[in-house]
C-alpha cells in the first residue's frame, strides 16, 4: 500500500490569489519512485465556473461540468489542507481512488523537484495490486480491440513476437 513517507508538488501553489476559490493540480510521488495524480477543486471554483458558463453559454448554460479526471473538492487549496487531504487518504486507504498513476519519477523530475535527500528507496517497488489492476483493464480493452492492436501492443509493450 501506501506509505505516509511522501512529497507532494502543487501546480501553480501560491498563485491563486484565492485558495477558496481554485484550482491546483497535486502531484504525489512515493519513496518507489512512483507519482500520482489529482486535481483539486474548491467548491466556489466549481460555482464561479458554473456561473461563467451561464453567462457564455457553455455546458448547456451550466448545467454540467466536467473536471479533470479524477478530482478531489475542497474548501480550499492551502498546502496545509491538501497534506490533510493527502494524508488522510493515504490513512484511510482512500488515496488510490482519488489520485491516477502518472508513471515513474525521471530523471528531469529529480532536477526540477525539491525532493527531500535520501527521499527514494531503490529496494521500494509499486505494489503488485496495483500492477494487476491496471493490467487487467489492459486486458479488457485488448480483448475488445482489434487483432492488429493486439498484436501491436503484444509486440511494442510486451515485446512478444506472434
Amino acid at each position: 500500500m501506501f506509505e505516509k513517507r511522501r512529497h507532494i508538488h502543487i501546480g501553480a501553489e501560491g498563485w491563486a490569489d484565492n485558495v477558496e476559490d481554485a484550482q491546483v493540480d497535486v502531484v504525489v510521488t512515493f519513496p518507489d519512485s512512483t507519482k500520482w495524480i489529482s486535481n483539486f477543486y474548491t467548491i466556489k471554483c466549481i460555482e464561479s465556473i458554473r456561473k461563467d458558463y451561464l453567462q457564455n453559454g457553455h455546458c448547456l448554460n451550466g448545467a454540467y461540468w466536467c473536471g479533470s479526471s479524477p478530482v478531489v473538492i475542497v474548501d480550499n487549496i492551502s498546502r496545509e489542507r491538501i497534506e490533510q487531504v493527502v494524508d488522510e487518504l493515504i490513512e484511510n486507504a482512500g488515496f488510490q481512488y482519488v489520485f491516477e498513476y502518472f508513471g515513474a519519477v525521471r530523471e528531469e523530475d529529480i532536477s526540477r523537484s525539491e525532493y527531500p535527500e535520501n527521499f527514494f528507496d531503490e529496494e521500494s517497488k509499486i505494489d503488485s495490486s496495483y500492477v494487476s489492476y491496471y493490467a487487467s483493464q489492459l486486458v479488457q480493452m485488448l480483448e475488445q480491440s482489434s487483432e492488429k492492436v493486439r498484436q501491436t501492443i503484444m509486440k511494442d509493450i510486451f515485446r512478444v513476437s506472434q
